[in-house]
C-alpha cells in the first residue's frame, strides 16, 4: 500500500534533518579540533601559580630538533641531545624555590630482557644507554625516603625523522612541567622523577634501563608514560593501571580538558595499533601502576622526514601541559602512592564528554548499570507494546507478530548493509583504488557510509511497503522499528557486559536517550507527529558524541593504514569501522525515513552520492598520498651479503638494495615510478628456503613476515660501511658428550641482531644474553631460530659472547649452527654511496624514503 499522507512527516524535514546533522557534526569537529592559545613568556610575568608557557616549550622544541634525527647512538642522541637536557635542567634548577632538592644525572644503562612477541619473539641485549634522570623532592634535615611519581618520555627519534613530534614535544613538555613546579612551594607529599631516556625507538631499552638498574627504581609508587604517534592536536589518554582505577579519579578530578575512553585502551591493548610504547616495560617490567598518554591523530607524518619543528603548534603543547601540570602535582600529593596495593581494583570504564568532563565508574557499578538500563530499555519496549493494543485495538498477538518482523527485517537490514559496505571494499581493493580516502577522507562518507544507510533504510521500506497492516499506522509501525533497534542495542550491552567489555558503555547513550523519549512519549500517548519531534530530540546529546567517536577513530586510524600489513585490505578495516559508526549516528533515525512522502528522492540522491563518489575515487583526488601532508612511506636499504661455508670459504657474496613494504599499494606505485625496480628486483621469497630467514640483514626479526611481499635487486657497488664488521670464533669447548660451548667476538655498527639457528638434531641449551633460552621464532626449514638484538649507544667496545649447542646423537665433527649477522648503519648518510643516492632521488615527492646501509654475515660453526 501506499503511505497514508496523514502518517507521514513534512518534507521540509527531510532538508532540515540532514542539514541539522551536518551541522552537528561540524560543532562537534570544531569543538574536538578547538585547542586554547600558547601562554607567551610575557604573559607569565603576572602568573601568582603554575601554569604551562607552551612558549618556552616551542622554543626549547626548536632546539632540541636543530640537529636533524636524534638516533640511538649517534652524536645528534648521545651528546647533544643529552648535553641540553643537562644544560636546560641546571638552568631550571638555578631558579628553583629553595623549598626544593633538584638533582640530575646521566645514567648509562646496560641490561638484557626479552619481549615475548607473537611469532617472532626478542631478545634484547644493550649497553651504555643512556637516560636524563632528574628528581624533584622537598627539602627535609635527612635524604628524601618517600615515594616517586615518575614521568617518562624519550628524547631519541626514528631513523631519518627529525622527532619534533615523536617524542620531542613530550621531552619539551616535560622541561616546562618541571621549571613550573620547581618555581612555587607546593606541598608535595612525594618526590617526582623526570625521566628523559634515550632509547625507545629500537627496543624501549631506555626505560628497561631505569627500570632494572637505576637504585630510585624499587621508590616509584606510579608513572605518567608520554609518547607521540602523530603531529599536533590533542593528546589521548589510551591506557590506564592496570588494575588501579585511583589514577582515573584523579584525571577526572585535574585534566582541564579531558580526552579518554575505554574504547581507546581496548582496541590498543588488543594489538590493532601497530605501536608499542614505554608503558609495557614500566607497567610489566617495573610492575607500577601507570597512565599512557599520546598524540595520536592525523599521524601522517609520524616516524618520516617531516616530523619536523614546523609541524608542532604552541597550542599543542599548551593542550598537553594544561593538563599534564595539574595531574602531575595532583598524583604528587596523593595518599595512594604511599601504599598503591591497597587500591588494587578492576579495570574502571571511563570516558569524556565533548572534552568538557570526564566520567568514570568500577566494574561493579558499570555491570548495575548496564543491567538496569537494559531492564528498564526492555520494560519501556514492552510498555510500548501493551499500549498500542489498547490505543489501536488490535490483539496482542498481532502486535508481538509485528514486533517480531520488525526485529528480524532491521536486523536483516543491518547484515545486508554492512555486507554491502564490505563487498563495495573488495571491489575497490580488487580495481586497484584502496585507499583513495587516505587524503581525501570524506570520501569514506559516500563509499561506506552510504550504501549502509541506504539498506538501514531500504529494508523497513519495503516492509512498510509491501506487507499490509490495518491495526496500525505507519507511524506507529515505524515506531516498531526503532524499538527493534533499540533492541539490538540492549542485546549487544548484556552480551559485552557479561563478556566484561568495557566499551560497552558506548551503547548507553543511544538506549538511555531513547528511554528518556520513550517515557515522554509515553506520556503522550505517542500524539501523531509530535512523538517523532521528541524522539529527534532525545537524539541531539547521542548524535554529539558519536560524531566526536567517529573523527576520532577515523583520524587515528586512517594514516595507520599507510604502515600497516600490506597484505591486508585496508579498505575493510574503514569498511567496518563505518558500518559501526553508522550504526551508532543513525541506527534510530533511519527508519524514520521511510515517513517521507517522497522517499524515491531519498534514494535518487544517496545513489547519485554513491556514484559520484566512485567517479570520484578514480581522479587524482583519489589518489592515496601526497608530498609533505600524507606521504606513502618505503624502506629501502643498500645491503652487502657475505655467506661461509663451515671450513670459512666464501660461498656467495654481492651487494643488493632491498624494498620493504608498508602499504597495500607497495610494489606496485614503485614499479610505475621508478621503473627499475620493475625491470630488476625479484620476491624476497624465493631465496627464504634456501638462506636463514631468507639470507637477507633484516632490521628486526618480524621483517621476515613480510616476506612474500618484499624486494631485492642486485647492486653495482657495496655500501659503504663506516663501521666495519668482525665476527670472529675465539673457542671451541666440549662440555660434556653432548654439548658443545662456542665462544665468539663481534665488532661492528652500534645496532646489531644475530639470527641464531642450531641444525636439526642440535639444541641451544645455553647463552650469554639470558639466563633461560625463550622459545623460538617462526622455523626455518624446521630448525629453531632465535633473534638477538644487539645495540650500544656510546661504546664501540666489542661484544663478546657464547652459546651452548647440544647434540641429541653425541657430539661429532661437523657444523652445529648457523648463525646470520646483521649489522646496521643508520645515522650515516655522508657515507652512502652515489648509487644509492641516485635510486633514492628517483623516488617521487610524495614518497618518504628511509634509507641507509646494512650488512649480513652467515656463517655455520
Amino acid at each position: 500500500m501506499k503511505l497514508s499522507r496523514s502518517h507521514v512527516i513534512p518534507l521540509m524535514w527531510s532538508v532540515l534533518i540532514p542539514a541539522l546533522g551536518i551541522g552537528i557534526y561540524f560543532l562537534a569537529y570544531w569543538n574536538w579540533s578547538t585547542l586554547p592559545d600558547g601562554v607567551t613568556l610575557a604573559e607569565e610575568q603576572t602568573h601568582t601559580e603554575p601554569e604551562f608557557v607552551a612558549e618556552r616549550a616551542h622554543n626549547h622544541l626548536r632546539t632540541l630538533t636543530s640537529r636533524g634525527p636524534r638516533v640511538v647512538g649517534s652524536d645528534a642522541n648521545e651528546v647533544f641531545a643529552v648535553n641540553f637536557l643537562v644544560e636546560t635542567v641546571n638552568e631550571i634548577i638555578r631558579g628553583a624555590d629553595t623549598s626544593y632538592q633538584i638533582t640530575v644525572e646521566v645514567q648509562e644503562a646496560s641490561g638484557s630482557y626479552f619481549l615475548d612477541y607473537k611469532d617472532y619473539p626478542i631478545t634484547g641485549y644493550y649497553r651504555d644507554v643512556q637516560n636524563v634522570v632528574v628528581t624533584l623532592t622537598k627539602r627535609s634535615g635527612e635524604q628524601f625516603s618517600g615515594q616517586y611519581l615518575l614521568l617518562n618520555a624519550h628524547f631519541d627519534s626514528a631513523v631519518t625523522s627529525p622527532g619534533a613530534g615523536d617524542d620531542g614535544t613530550m621531552t619539551v613538555v616535560m622541561l616546562e612541567v618541571l621549571r613550573q613546579i620547581s618555581k612555587y612551594a607546593l606541598p608535595l607529599q612525594h618526590g617526582i622523577i623526570f625521566l628523559f631516556n634515550g632509547c625507545e625507538e629500537n627496543m624501549m631499552q631506555g626505560a628497561h634501563g631505569f627500570v632494572t638498574g637505576h637504585p630510585l627504581a624499587v621508590n616509584v609508587s606510579a608513572f605518567i608514560n608520554l609518547d607521540v604517534a602523530a603531529n599536533g592536536g590533542r593528546e589521548i589518554m589510551f591506557q590506564s593501571g592496570p588494575d588501579f582505577p585511583f589514577l582515573m579519579n584523579y584525571y577526572q578530578r585535574y585534566a582541564k580538558r579531558p580526552y579518554a575512553n575505554s574504547l581507546g585502551e581496548e582496541v590498543f591493548q588488543l594489538g590493532l595499533v601497530p605501536s608499542f610504547t614505554d608503558f609495557e616495560t614500566l607497567s610489566q617490567v617495573g610492575n607500577w601502576p601507570g597512565m599512557d598518554f599520546a598524540l595520536a591523530s592525523y599521524g601522517y607524518l609520524y616516524h618520516t622526514k617531516y616530523d619536523a619543528f614546523e609541524t608542532i603548534s604552541e597550542s599543542t603543547l599548551q593542550h598537553i601541559g594544561d593538563n599534564l601540570l595539574p595531574l602531575t602535582i595532583g598524583l604528587a600529593q596523593a595518599e595512594e602512592l604511599l601504599d598503591v596495593e591497597r587500591y588494587r581494583e578492576d579495570s574502571p570504564t571511563f570516558f569524556d564528554f565533548m572534552h568538557l568532563f570526564k566520567i568514570t565508574y568500577s566494574r561493579a557499578v558499570a555491570y548495575a548499570v548496564n543491567c538496569t538500563v537494559a531492564i528498564v530499555g526492555l520494560g519501556l519496549i514492552v510498555g510500548t507494546v501493551v499500549m498500542m493494543v489498547r490505543m489501536e485495538g488490535a490483539n496482542l498477538g498481532q502486535i508481538l507478530m509485528e514486533c517480531g518482523l520488525s526485529l528480524i527485517v532491521q536486523t536483516t537490514s543491518i547484515v545486508v548493509g554492512a555486507g554491502v559496505s564490505l563487498v563495495v571494499a573488495v571491489i575497490v581493493d580488487l580495481v586497484g583504488r584502496s585507499m583513495s580516502w587516505f587524503t581525501s577522507t570524506w570520501l569514506l562518507f559516500g563509499l561506506y557510509f552510504v550504501p549502509f544507510i541506504a539498506c538501514l533504510v531500504l529494508g523497513p521500506w519495503l516492509y512498510i511497503r509491501f506487507r499490509r497492516v490495518d491495526f496500525l499506522n505507519n507511524q506507529g509501525r515505524v515506531l516498531l522499528f526503532l524499538h527493534a533497534q533499540c533492541f539490538i542495542y540492549i542485546a549487544l550491552l548484556l552480551t559485552f557486559t557479561i563478556g566484561g567489555i568495557r566499551s560497552a558503555y558506548l551503547l548507553l547513550f543511544p538506549i538511555i536517550f531513547h528511554s528518556l523519549t520513550t517515557i515522554v512519549n509515553m506520556a503522550i500517548k505517542f500524539k501523531l507527529n509530535f512523538w517523532i519531534y521528541v524522539h529527534l530530540t532525545g537524539q541531539l546529546i547521542p548524535l554529539i558524541y558519536f560524531c566526536s567517536l567517529t573523527t576520532t577513530v577515523f583520524a587515528v586510524f586512517i594514516p595507520m593504514t599507510g604502515r600497516g600489513d600490506p597484505t591486508a585490505n585496508p579498505d575493510l578495516m574503514m569498511a567496518l569501522f563505518s558500518v559501526l559508526m553508522s550504526l551508532f549516528l543513525v541506527g534510530l533515525l533511519a527508519p524514520l525515513i521511510v515517513l517521507l512522502p517522497k522517499i524515491r528522492y531519498f534514494f535518487i540522491v544517496v545513489g547519485l552520492m554513491f556514484v559520484t563518489t566512485i567517479v570520484v575515487m578514480f581522479t587524482s583526488v583519489g589518489f592515496p598520498f601526497r608530498e609533505a601532508t600524507t606521504p606513502q612511506r618505503y624502506y629501502i636499504f643498500h645491503q652487502e651479503r657475505n655467506f661461509y661455508a663451515y671450513d670459512g670459504s666464501l660461498r656467495y657474496f654481492g651487494a643488493n638494495f632491498f624494498l620493504y613494504p608498508m602499504d597495500r599499494h607497495t610494489p606496485d606505485l614503485l614499479f610505475e615510478e621508478v621503473p627499475i625496480w620493475k625491470q630488476r628486483s625479484a620476491p624476497v621469497q624465493e631465496l627464504c628456503d634456501k638462506e636463514l630467514y631468507c639470507g637477507f640483514p633484516f632490521y628486526i626479526n618480524r621483517y621476515h613476515r613480510q616476506r612474500q611481499q618484499s624486494y631485492w635487486m642486485s647492486a653495482q657497488s657495496r655500501p659503504h660501511l663506516p663501521v666495519p664488521v668482525s665476527f670472529r670464533l675465539t673457542s671451541k669447548q666440549d662440555i660434556t658428550s653432548t654439548v658443545r660451548r662456542f665462544r665468539f667476538t663481534l665488532e661492528g655498527s652500534n645496532l646489531m641482531g644475530l639470527y641464531i639457528s642450531p641444525l636439526q638434531g642440535n639444541d641451544l641449551i645455553g647463552w650469554t644474553f639470558s639466563e633461560s633460552i625463550p622459545p623460538s621464532g617462526v622455523p626455518w626449514n624446521g630448525q629453531s631460530v632465535h633473534y638477538v638484538n644487539l645495540l650500544q649507544a656510546k661504546s664501540r667496545a666489542p661484544w663478546e659472547f657464547f652459546l651452548d649447542i647440544e647434540s641429541t646423537a653425541g657430539l661429532k665433527d661437523g657444523p652445529m649452527v648457523v648463525i646470520s649477522l646483521a649489522a646496521h648503519y643508520m645515522f650515516h648518510e655522508e657515507h652512502h654511496v652515489e648509487e644509492f643516492k641516485n635510486l633514492t632521488k628517483q623516488m617521487p615527492a610524495y614518497m618518504n624514503t628511509v634509507a641507509y646501509p646494512s650488512y649480513l654475515e652467515n656463517r655455520e660453526f
